[in-house]
C-alpha cells in the first residue's frame, strides 16, 4: 500500500512538480492550497505524512499544525516543514509542536526525499518497537 502524502501549499507550480516526483516514488499525493482545506482534508484522507508550508491564504501552516496536535486522530502525524521562511521564531514554534523536519525553499529534490524516507522509516521503527 503507497503511503499518503497531503502537499499543503498555495505555490501551485511548486505543488505540481512535487506530485510528479514524489508519484514517480509510488507515493500518493494529494494537496491543499489553503489552511482550511487543509485542515478537512486531513480528516478525509487521513495522510501518512504532511508536508507544510507556514505562509499560505485562510490561514497559517502553524494554525494547521496546532490543529493536528489538538485532535487525538491527528496528534501523532508527522509533518515536515517547507517553507521559503527563515523566521527563527516561526521555526522554534514548529518545532515546540513537534515537527518531524524544517527545511529551507527552494528545496532540493534529494533532499526532501531523504526527509520523508527518514521520516518513515523512523515511524515504522516506532511501530516495530
Amino acid at each position: 500500500m503507497a503511503k499518503k502524502i497531503l502537499i499543503v501549499d498555495d505555490n501551485k507550480e511548486w505543488v505540481k512538480m512535487l506530485v510528479m516526483r514524489l508519484e514517480s516514488e509510488g507515493y500518493e499525493i494529494s494537496a491543499a492550497f489553503d489552511a482550511l482545506f487543509a485542515i478537512r482534508q486531513i480528516k478525509v484522507l487521513k495522510p501518512h505524512l504532511v508536508l507544510l508550508d507556514i505562509k499560505m491564504p485562510a490561514g497559517s501552516g502553524i494554525n494547521v499544525l496546532k490543529n493536528i496536535r489538538m485532535n487525538v486522530e491527528t496528534f501523532n502525524l508527522p509533518v515536515i516543514i517547507a517553507t521559503a521562511s527563515a523566521n527563527n521564531e516561526i521555526k522554534e514554534a514548529a518545532e515546540k509542536l513537534g515537527i518531524s523536519g524544517y527545511l529551507l525553499k527552494p528545496v532540493d529534490n534529494n533532499s526532501l526525499l531523504q526527509e520523508i524516507k527518514k521520516v518513515f522509516e523512523e515511524k515504522s521503527q516506532d511501530v516495530s518497537e
